[in-house]
């Protein structure tokens, strides 16, 4: 194809994006960034550009079936290490399964969409940023996925505000908040929603990470909307004292499921057995990490990711004790690691779609996104009172602010 042609593909494709990405996304950075292929082949049905050219989408066809691609919604950090342990240690192999192939993500959007059009089988992604992308509409009829287990029973999401500002978590009126990520920016409306919050009353403002403390220390925003596990950033910079609301103080609003491709697990042979071997062995290296934190850590820098010998140990140890805290819930203690429920997706689909979406009439109902026979068929990963409170003592400060999240 001549540079010519790939223009005019490009200049269609970037069309086409208009009516299929949520206004906040960038087309062409999406299209030309980390993005591209998965772009191309979003559309490709809907434009003929690309794709495997059976018009079918979302058949999973064009994965090779002696590789399954496993993904991450993220880097290989130690938020996200568990399918790489279950990689590389053998968990996988262990519970009969070869050939699965631990990637990681560019985002959950990404994630979402890469599992939906069958470019990858299996993977992560967040429940709340997914809702954007899986509604039943004509643009988005290539989603083809199903809800299996869940890889973290929480959400981060949280309003970290000032004591001395704000009366409550729901006095936002005539407030300044700082939406403290992309994801966050995404996200917001929830939290507005939930409380009963007129969204035009709040002065809301995005933009990074870094730059958040020093706003709330001067009292440019009095609360920040972002990651719970960023509080100890928040609290070294501000000199007052300041109260968290994680979104679970509102009810189950669940983490990150774990997707699968519909049309390539329909033509997986032995299918519940193949992905409920996969679960066995990810859940089987989720509670070894959850129980090593040493051992964990120095297998991630020595035979995950180098780069984290850079890293300094309250860095490590701090996503470490996220992924502790993010990871359960009460309820896996006994029923196991991955357990959920369509009541708790129910939950997320009634509260979070319509703060997302323009219609969230055209969300699926959620019996028909979940598919819970390979997770109840999975050797379960549970706890003994003495591992669970080793759970706890990991999580350390984030088990507790999850704790009273749910006690509010």
């Amino acid at each position: 194809m001549s540079q010519g042609e790939r223009n005019e593909v490009d200049e269609a494709i970037v069309h086409e994006l208009d009516g299929i990405l949520p206004g906040e996304i960038d087309r062409r950075k999406f299209l030309h960034g980390s993005l591209s292929s998965l772009g191309a082949m979003m559309v490709a049905g809907c434009t003929g550009f690309g794709g495997s050219g059976n018009g079918s989408g979302g058949s999973g066809d064009g994965q090779n079936s002696a590789e399954v691609v496993f993904t991450t919604p993220w880097k290989k950090e130690p938020s996200w290490g568990t399918a790489h342990v279950a990689e590389g240690e053998g968990y996988w192999e262990d519970a009969g399964v070869s050939g699965v192939n631990a990637m990681k993500g560019d985002g959950s959007d990404t994630e979402i969409q890469q599992i939906g059009i069958g470019n990858k089988a299996i993977g992560v992604s967040s429940l709340m940023t997914s809702i954007n992308f899986i509604p039943n509409t004509q643009e988005t009829k290539d989603l083809n996925v199903k809800i299996m287990a869940l890889s973290k029973g929480r959400p981060l999401l949280s309003l970290i505000w000032r004591k001395d500002k704000m009366e409550s978590e729901t006095d936002l009126a005539g407030k300044s908040v700082y939406l403290a990520s992309g994801f966050a920016s995404a996200t917001w409306p929830i939290y507005p929603q939930i409380n009963g919050v007129d969204q035009g009353k709040v002065d809301a403002n995005s933009g990074t990470e870094q730059v958040g403390p020093v706003k709330l220390a001067n009292n440019e925003v009095q609360a920040i909307w972002g990651s719970l596990d960023l509080l100890p950033e928040y609290e070294a910079e501000v000199d007052a004292e300041l109260s968290v609301t994680p979104l679970t103080a509102f009810g189950p609003f669940y983490g990150f499921p774990i997707w699968v491709n519909t049309g390539w697990f329909e033509n997986k042979e032995n299918n519940v057995e193949f992905v409920s071997q996969v679960l066995t062995g990810y859940f089987k290296a989720m509670k070894w990490a959850l129980l090593n934190q040493d051992e964990y850590l120095t297998y991630m820098q020595d035979q995950v990711n180098a780069n984290l010998k850079t890293w300094s140990e309250e860095e490590l140890v701090g996503q470490y004790r996220t992924l502790c805290a993010q990871a359960v819930d009460p309820e896996m203690k006994d029923k196991g690691l991955g357990y959920f429920t369509q009541d708790g997706i129910s939950f997320a689909f009634e509260n979070a779609g319509p703060a997302l979406l323009d219609n969230p009439d055209a969300l699926p109902s959620p019996d028909q996104v979940i598919n819970k026979q390979p997770w109840e068929k999975s050797e379960k990963a549970t706890f003994s009172d003495s591992e669970w409170n080793t759970v706890k003592e990991n999580a350390g400060q984030m088990w507790d602010l999850f704790a009273q999240g749910s006690d509010n």
